[in-house]
């Protein structure tokens, strides 16, 4: 699933080929991904309308349009945008197509079809929005911030509760296991059993990680000391060359190393 140094990637991707760019019609091969207000209404809407600022919040990108609405677009597992002159050049899995008044068309790809995309009069309108914490790369994200996120839950497992988008925006299930082994922690530990040092390890590491995976912002490209590029290579972990163990965690699959994470 994308998480946020991906959803980051887009953000770029869409400030350099689409702001200022308007729409002329609206193509919809999936209407179930549309969330809201129903496929018609939502093509309806989108024409005429210009791109005029983008953000990103979490795993979302917000779109701000020239009438004041909002295009909410949630990449799924694997959604990306592309930008193509015809249909020669639109991808697989394309299921929204915005047709540009400039001819060229920008495409909205979703294999699994779980991506979300939503047309609305304010984010806060969106409840994984409107209820989402603090971004990790901010100052908001202080070290007393997020030692008191871990102390308020001290029954969680810690790996689900980096991933709660109601604590931090935007880390899944890739960067949690990565922040845990840069930080030599467990997945499967309880909140309450860390140590301080631990917990302002794992602050740092949260910051460290996400900022050296947006230097590339795709899978391929994830540096070659990160735990998740050496799982999905089946290569033993670099520190000490024992093999990566692999466990389900709050129903998501976790990568760890049981020599170096305690």
């Amino acid at each position: 699933m994308p998480e946020l140094p991906e959803v980051e990637h887009q953000l770029k991707f869409f400030k350099k080929v689409a702001l200022g760019q308007r729409v002329k019609r609206v193509s919809i091969t999936a209407p179930n991904i549309i969330r809201r207000p129903g496929p018609r209404r939502f093509a309806a809407g989108m024409i005429g309308r210009e791109f005029v600022r983008v953000e990103r919040r979490g795993k979302y990108l917000i779109v701000s349009l020239d009438n004041g609405k909002y295009l909410i677009l949630h990449f799924g597992m694997g959604g990306e945008l592309y930008f193509y002159r015809d249909t020669a050049g639109r991808p697989d899995y394309t299921r929204i197509e915005f047709f540009l008044e400039s001819g060229w068309r920008l495409g909205f790809t979703c294999p699994r079809k779980i991506c979300r995309v939503m047309l609305v009069d304010e984010p806060s309108e969106v409840p994984a929005l409107r209820d989402m914490g603090r971004e990790p790369l901010g100052r908001s994200l202080s070290y007393s911030y997020f030692s008191r996120i871990i102390e308020e839950s001290p029954g969680r497992l810690i790996k689900p509760l980096l991933m709660d988008q109601r604590k931090i925006a935007g880390v899944g299930n890739i960067y949690a296991d990565e922040i845990l082994f840069d930080a030599r922690v467990r997945p499967d530990r309880k909140a309450a059993t860390l140590s301080e040092g631990e917990i302002k390890l794992l602050h740092q590491a949260t910051r460290r990680v996400l900022r050296a995976a947006l230097k590339s912002g795709r899978d391929p490209d994830f540096p070659s000391d990160f735990l998740v590029s050496r799982s999905w290579r089946s290569a033993p972990c670099s520190v000490c060359g024992n093999p990566i163990e692999r466990k389900t965690i709050g129903g998501r699959t976790a990568y760890f190393c049981l020599n170096c994470q305690k």
